[in-house]
Parts: C-alpha cells; sequence; structure tokens
C-alpha cells in the first residue's frame, strides 16, 4: 500500500516546513488573471467580517508529490502563486516556489503590477486552513491531479492529457523538451484535440451511440474535458513505441509516402507517439487555418470566405474537419482544388430552403453524403475530387432572405460569376472552380 499523507494545517505552517516546493514540468503555467484574485480576497473579506465564532479560511486541498527533498506542487498552483504574489507585495513572504515558464512569469509580473496600486487587505497565512495530501508514488499523484481541480481556472482536457502524456516519458531531459514543444504550440492544441476527436467518432463502423456522442458548440468545458481524456489518455496504448501509418503509393519498385506520418484514426501509445502525433496535426492545422498573413489564392479565399462568412460558424467547422482529414490522407499538395470543391459542397446548404442552418442540419448532411468515410476510403485524390464535381448541390432557394442573399453576393464577388442567378449560379460556380485551378496550379 503506497504511503499517502493527510494533514490539516495552516498555509503559514506549510511554508515553514523545511522542503522546497517545486513546480513539475507536465503542469499548465500560472494563469490566474485579477477577476480570479479579486474573487479570492472578495472571499476572505466576507469571511473576516464574520462575526460568529468561525473556523479559519478554508482554501482547499493541495496535492504535492514528494520526490526526493522536494515537494512537486500537483494541484495547487494557482491558489499558491497567487497568494505568494500577494504576500510579496505587502512584504511579507517568500514561500521561495520557483518558476521559469514564460506565461508563469508573465502572468505573475502583470498581477503583481496590478495589484501593486490595490489597497487590498493582506491575507494572513495564519487564517488560512489546507488540506494537504502528500503521495509518494507519481501515479498516484497524478491520479489527484486528474480528479482535483479545485480554484479558480479549471484545467482544459488539453491540460490533462498534457500531464497524462509527459509523466509517461521517464528521461528528464526528454521530458522537458517535449514539455517545451507543447507550450509552444499551446494556442491550438484545444481546437485540435477537438477536431482529432471528431473524425475518430464520426467512424461508421463504431456505434451508433459513439458517433453521436460528440458534443456540439453548446456542450459544456467540462463535457469536451471528459470526451477528450477518454480517447486520448485512457484509451491509448501503454506500450513505448512511436508509431505512424500513412498512404503509400506502389510503382514497380518506387514507393512514395503520400501524407505525413501519423493517421488522424490510428491507434495510439501514450507519451511520445500522442504528442508527436498532436504536435503533427497541430503544425497542419496552423498551415491550412492560420492564414492572415500570407498572400497565395488559397490563404485569399480562406481569409476572405471561410473565415469572414456570417451565420455559418457550424459549416464552417465541419469544412475544416473535411479538409483536415482530406490533409491527413493525401497531404497538402492538392489542397486548393480539394478545398474549393468542398466548399461548393458543404456551403451549398447555405442557398438551400431552409432559412437557417444548425449544427444538426450539417451533421446529417455529413452522415448522409457520407464524406469523411468517402476521404478516408478514397485511395487517390482523384476519386474523392471527381465524387465533388459531380455532386448534386440543393436547390437555391433565397426566397427574399437577407443572410442568404448576403452569401450570394459575396460569392458572386468573390469568384467574378458573370451574370448569375440562382438558376445558373452552381454551373457557373463549377466553371469558376476549374479555372481558378487551372490558373493556380502551382499554389498548394
Amino acid at each position: 500500500m503506497e504511503e499517502i499523507i493527510v494533514e490539516s494545517l495552516t498555509l503559514k505552517e506549510l511554508f515553514d516546513k523545511q522542503q522546497t516546493l517545486v513546480i513539475p514540468e507536465y503542469q499548465r503555467p500560472y494563469v490566474w488573471t485579477p477577476k480570479e484574485i479579486n474573487k479570492l480576497l472578495v472571499q476572505f473579506k466576507l469571511h473576516q467580517e464574520r462575526t460568529d465564532e468561525k473556523p479559519l479560511f478554508y482554501l482547499g486541498s493541495i496535492v504535492l508529490h514528494k520526490k526526493d527533498n522536494t515537494l512537486e506542487i500537483i494541484d495547487g498552483q494557482q491558489r499558491l502563486t497567487t497568494i505568494q504574489i500577494l504576500s510579496l507585495i505587502k512584504s511579507k513572504y517568500d514561500f521561495g516556489i520557483k518558476y521559469s515558464h514564460p506565461i508563469s512569469l508573465k502572468n505573475i509580473k502583470s498581477n503583481h503590477c496590478h495589484f501593486s496600486s490595490n489597497n487590498f487587505e493582506l491575507i494572513d497565512l495564519k487564517n488560512i486552513n489546507i488540506t494537504i495530501v502528500i503521495v509518494e508514488n507519481e501515479d498516484l499523484a497524478y491520479s489527484f491531479f486528474e480528479t482535483l481541480n479545485t480554484g479558480g481556472k479549471r484545467l482544459s482536457g488539453t491540460d490533462i492529457l498534457k500531464a497524462h502524456h509527459l509523466r509517461s516519458i521517464t528521461r528528464i531531459a526528454e521530458r522537458n523538451k517535449y514539455a517545451y514543444n507543447w507550450e509552444e504550440q499551446q494556442g491550438n492544441l484545444e481546437a485540435v484535440n477537438k477536431l482529432l476527436a471528431k473524425a475518430r467518432r464520426i467512424d461508421y463502423l463504431k456505434p451508433k451511440k459513439v458517433r453521436e456522442s460528440i458534443p456540439d458548440k453548446f456542450a459544456s468545458a467540462e463535457n469536451w474535458k471528459n470526451i477528450l481524456t477518454e480517447d486520448f489518455a485512457e484509451k491509448v496504448g501503454k506500450e513505448k513505441l512511436d508509431i505512424g501509418y500513412s498512404l503509400v503509393e506502389i510503382e514497380d519498385n518506387t514507393h512514395r509516402i503520400v501524407s505525413d506520418k501519423y493517421s488522424i484514426r490510428q491507434p495510439l501509445n501514450e507519451g511520445k507517439n500522442y504528442i508527436n502525433y498532436l504536435m503533427s496535426f497541430s503544425n497542419l492545422y496552423s498551415a491550412i487555418f492560420e492564414t492572415k498573413n500570407k498572400e497565395d489564392f488559397y490563404s485569399k479565399f480562406n481569409n476572405k470566405m471561410i473565415d469572414q462568412i456570417d451565420g455559418t460558424v457550424d459549416l464552417r467547422s465541419f469544412y475544416q474537419l473535411c479538409l483536415l482529414c482530406f490533409v491527413d490522407v493525401f497531404g497538402r499538395t492538392n489542397l486548393l482544388e480539394f478545398s474549393l470543391w468542398l466548399f461548393r459542397h458543404i456551403f451549398s446548404l447555405r442557398l438551400n430552403e431552409q432559412s437557417r442552418i444548425y449544427e444538426p442540419t450539417v451533421r446529417n448532411y455529413i452522415d448522409n453524403t457520407k464524406i469523411i468515410e468517402r476521404i478516408f476510403h478514397a485511395y487517390n485524390y482523384h476519386e474523392i475530387i471527381t465524387y465533388l464535381k459531380e455532386f448534386k448541390t440543393p436547390e437555391i432557394k433565397i426566397n427574399g432572405s437577407q443572410v442568404k442573399q448576403r452569401f450570394f453576393n459575396k460569392c458572386c464577388d468573390f469568384f467574378s460569376l458573370n451574370n448569375p442567378s440562382e438558376a445558373n449560379f452552381d454551373e457557373n460556380l463549377k466553371v469558376k472552380i476549374e479555372e481558378i485551378v487551372r490558373n493556380h496550379k502551382d499554389e498548394i
């Protein structure tokens, strides 16, 4: 039985202990803002103003992993760092916690500057009660990390995945390298994880309840956290092999790898395999969706049509999902051609007889056309392009809708359609797409 020490004490008693508090590499950075800090100060002030026989102010549980002569903070970094900032402003206590993460240092400095000019009441450490849980086994410490999210900003599913996979990398230098790479791409990892989870669950070989379990845009952060940790922590393999799968074309004795190393729906192992898989798709995501400062035609199309169309957020979401799946299978060589035909396929819903486009409508459309499965099961990109060219789009019915008319006009302007009408719009669009592909065949 692994030893677990549970102790109730004051913050002052914790910091009087002769053990150094450190923050492990897999922890997310310090992210509290003045909003969370003010909330804590208000709670403490209300507690102090009570006139009854009150207990000490309870700050929650702090989970620590005992490692050699140090105590790693597993849960409680945000609260402890905040108390340290406030104490330093009042020139009272330096807890000796060391920080190296640039985001942590930036936020600590920002909060220190903000509250240095505020007249707040010092929180006396002798009046703050905490429960500390000290464990010696790292796996046990991590199980607490997963389940105990007290205080202000709760951990996202991606935060938990970071801890889960970094801890399985045993070599410290290697773990630090992966932690640094993770933080370098932190900005889009949650969005990428969600797209990957959707693509893995929209699989017609899986039970219907799995396909229908994908959270919609109104889903809570907790719902998404459960999905991501289930798919990318609980269901990954325990082997340490970093394996990828990709499409290979063979002609005579020549082998040509068509796509990148990793495949969206491939089986995964914990640690380096999952992290490399995620970083690979994060790089793809940046290359094909973050195009604001690029001048090629694909970027112009993405910036002016995909990112700017009003009332089509659900169409855009599934467009991005399909585009990522295509690049996963066939690489970026024919990205422009596919994106234009995919636009015609998915965004044609904006002009059909329905006055509004809701997420269930788009999901049903994706299910009925099987576009994602067609991408994954195509042997070459010509198969999927041929399908998209021959696809009969829904009949256009603007019916006086201002939103539809704006979209219609925007398409006509961007693609320079000649004498457009509801009757000839789709044929004109197909002609223009063919023309654009011919004129920009050297672009991705």
